[in-house]
């Protein structure tokens, strides 16, 4: 009698526990739910297309996302009602993983309307092994600061329709190969053309320049070897580096996502020859050009930005005493995505709203 009490007991017990036990996984499942759905609003969405026959990365912010086919990137742009798109070209390293959390806040900022798109520099991170290079005379390139251009230039032609308005926004070296993009094609629908941090001039003459100048373009060869080695770490511990790296900043994960493709000798391999470019090429700021598309320009210089010091911000000024030059007032560093993505994003979004709702 005792036994059976007891077996009773725990049968019951067993019963109340998976009972518990259902409901507690219900209450997650749906928890996760209701997290994955907020997140589907303004999650980033990634995707490899060939751009001039070079497979290239482009992330982007729509809301709707769910997937690229044969199409490329065309199919999903025509579906969306906005006839406005931000661009972002980004700074060196070229990759658009840094400004994931920057493009989710504009997406945010403007109740899910506009979509967000960021397109990698050609050879800034590695392919699917599946995706290969269909054009055959950029095959064994390491890709210059002019083919850059040349290469966003052909993703706008292949893959933007013409009736979208163009919302770009430059950051460091992507500020000089927008201004190569006016150059070459002065007929792109740009609303407007957001200069953050530009890096336009005299780069060689910048307090950073002095020891990355002499390190990129004489020491890269130190690099290839370096990271091909380092490469062979497990994810777990280059992600630990990382972190260990930016320990003392409050950087946003898809940061440190993002330099774990510097671990790769071939893209680190492009980032610094990139830069050589950059140092050897980016000197005189070309007056005609930023004269000529005046209009559409707004430039922000920071206060304390080793790349583009506060003299700059004075020099252009003088310069173009009708453009629309802005000094931070919000001690934003340079990189600003490693710690400022959501007040740059707020700030783009207060300087665009009216110029979207003009042409929406």
């Amino acid at each position: 009698m005792l036994m059976t009490s007891i077996l009773r007991s725990v049968a019951i017990f067993r019963s109340l526990s998976s009972i518990k036990q259902c409901l507690w996984f219900s209450s997650k499942a749906t928890v996760k739910m209701e997290s994955d759905q907020s997140k589907s609003f303004t999650a980033c969405t990634s995707h490899f297309i060939h751009v001039d026959g070079i497979p290239t990365k482009v992330i982007k912010v729509d809301g709707q996302s769910t997937g690229i086919g044969n199409g490329g990137v065309r199919g999903c742009i025509e579906r969306y009602t906005s006839n406005v798109i931000f661009l972002i070209i980004p700074g060196n390293p070229g990759i658009p993983d840094f400004y994931e959390l920057f493009m989710e806040t504009i997406f945010k900022a403007s109740n899910c309307q506009v979509p967000v798109w960021a397109i990698a520099h050609a050879g800034h991170i590695a392919p699917p092994k599946v995706l290969k290079i269909t054009n055959k005379e950029r095959m064994y390139e390491a890709y210059s600061l002019d083919y850059q251009i040349e290469h966003k230039a052909a993703f706008i032609s292949e893959h933007i329709p013409a009736d979208k308005k163009l919302i770009l926004i430059g950051h460091s070296i992507g500020c000089h190969i927008i201004l190569g993009l006016m150059k070459a094609i002065p007929s792109l629908p740009i609303i407007k053309a957001l200069q953050l941090f530009p890096t336009i001039e005299r780069m060689w003459g910048t307090p950073n320049s002095t020891l990355v100048a002499p390190l990129t373009i004489y020491c890269r060869w130190i690099a290839f070897p370096v990271t091909y080695l380092a490469n062979y770490l497990s994810d777990y511990v280059k992600w630990r580096f990382v972190s260990w790296l930016v320990r003392d900043r409050k950087v946003p994960k898809c940061n440190i996502q993002a330099a774990l493709n510097l671990f790769n000798p071939y893209v680190a391999n492009a980032a610094i020859y990139l830069a050589a470019c950059e140092m050897k090429e980016v000197i005189d700021l070309d007056v005609d050009n930023v004269k000529k598309h005046l209009s559409k320009l707004l430039f922000y210089y920071g206060t304390s930005d080793g790349w583009c010091p506060l003299d700059f911000y004075y020099d252009a000024k003088a310069l173009f005493p009708e453009g629309d030059i802005r000094l931070c007032k919000r001690c934003i560093d340079h990189a600003f995505t490693l710690e400022s993505s959501e007040l740059m994003a707020d700030l783009v979004w207060n300087w665009m709203k009216d110029d979207i709702m003009a042409v929406q």
